[in-house]
C-alpha cells in the first residue's frame, strides 16, 4: 500500500489496516525507527487497579513531595518563558 503525507505531516491509515487491528480515533502507537524504516506499533492501555495499601503509600508519597514543593514566583515564570533556564 502507498499513502501520502499531508502538508501538516499527517498520514491516513488505510481502512483495511484500521479494521484488521481494530483501531479507532485516539488509538496510541509506539514508533520505532530503524535505518530507513518507520514502524507504528498499536499500543493498548490497561487500567491499573491499586489495593488500599498501595493507595495509602501513594498518598504518603504525595504528602511528602507536596511539603517539599517550592512556590513558583513571577520572576521564575518570566525566566522560563524566555528560555533561559
Amino acid at each position: 500500500m502507498i499513502i501520502t503525507m499531508t502538508s501538516k505531516n499527517q498520514v491516513t491509515i488505510p481502512k483495511k489496516i484500521v479494521d484488521q487491528f481494530h483501531l479507532k480515533r485516539g488509538s496510541i502507537f509506539d514508533i520505532k525507527i530503524e535505518a530507513n524504516k518507520i514502524e507504528l506499533i498499536p499500543m493498548e492501555l490497561i487500567e491499573k487497579s491499586y489495593t488500599d495499601d498501595e493507595y495509602k503509600k501513594l498518598e504518603e508519597l504525595y504528602q511528602q513531595e507536596k511539603s517539599t514543593a517550592k512556590p513558583i514566583g513571577k520572576d521564575l515564570m518570566r525566566t522560563l518563558k524566555k528560555g533561559k533556564v
